[in-house]
């Protein structure tokens, strides 16, 4: 399994959110292809289910926002989902691609040697999801090479259950007053933040725990308009990196972001997997 705290010999995880999708459509494989070109370790990718019970690489619940087609996904059959291409959200003329079974999103990403952040949206009652998502994983030979993450704790803490083996990464938009604790209530691996709620003492406490740090970060144009206005929060961010207290950036942007971890003079982590 991979190394989760990089920080420690100074270097970063850097990850792609639905791959490298600041320049074409989120969760693809040329979205994901480019994200390893340009030096992610790993990338995010989201979770659907349709009707007839086959999971999906997509984002939302609904087809209308990122697709050609319209609908919630789990209205519909795998047959009718597979008809539909995708669209980039910014109406970038691009053009579309398959949305694709998790299990064929699990090969390609194996074959490019890159490694997962698998998030779980839908909500669900009892375990047949989970095992099934831990199923494909292992069929895949990629249970070393995946997170599992969502907003949801109690998911978290389920799939632990079922398949300790597995990593997990819990998601966090708010300054948790024991974010250690938390992190322990679900037995989680990684605990990221949001930015802009991060702040050095979350990492420090979860770091005593051997909790990974995890970091998302919006795309630089954000950055630039507010530094315009006399508020740099990248100058903080890169004083936190050089700190050691992240040890992944998730951002929609890979090329800048490898970038900006060097300028913290930093090093992405390589991560080499056996086969």
């Amino acid at each position: 399994m991979f190394d989760l705290l990089p920080s420690r010999s100074g270097r970063v995880l850097v990850c792609g959110h639905r791959g490298h999708s600041i320049e074409g459509h989120e969760n693809t494989r040329p979205a994901l292809r480019r994200a390893a070109e340009l030096g992610a370790a790993l990338c995010e990718i989201d979770l659907r289910i349709t009707r007839d019970r086959r999971l999906v690489v997509f984002h939302d619940d609904i087809l209308d926002n990122a697709s050609t087609g319209t609908g919630l996904i789990s209205q519909m059959e795998f047959s009718e989902v597979a008809r539909f291409k995708t669209k980039n959200r910014n109406s970038v003329n691009i053009e579309g691609q398959p949305i694709e079974p998790f299990e064929d999103v699990l090969s390609y990403c194996r074959d490019l040697g890159l490694a997962l952040i698998v998030e779980i949206k839908d909500k669900f009652e009892g375990t047949a999801y989970l095992e099934q998502v831990v199923g494909l994983i292992e069929e895949a030979g990629m249970l070393e090479r995946v997170l599992i993450s969502s907003f949801d704790y109690v998911v978290l803490r389920d799939i632990k259950r079922l398949s300790p083996g597995i990593r997990t990464m819990g998601i966090n938009y708010h300054r948790l007053v024991e974010p250690a604790l938390a992190a322990r209530s679900a037995s989680m691996d990684v605990m990221n933040t949001d930015y802009p709620q991060f702040a050095p003492d979350i990492a420090e406490s979860l770091h005593a725990e051997r909790v990974s740090v995890s970091h998302y970060v919006p795309p630089p144009q954000h950055f630039a308009l507010r530094r315009s206005y006399g508020l740099d929060y990248l100058e903080l961010l890169q004083s936190h990196m050089r700190a050691g207290l992240i040890d992944m950036l998730v951002c929609d942007d890979v090329a800048w972001m490898v970038n900006f971890v060097e300028t913290c003079g930093l090093e992405p982590a390589r991560l080499k997997f056996a086969g």
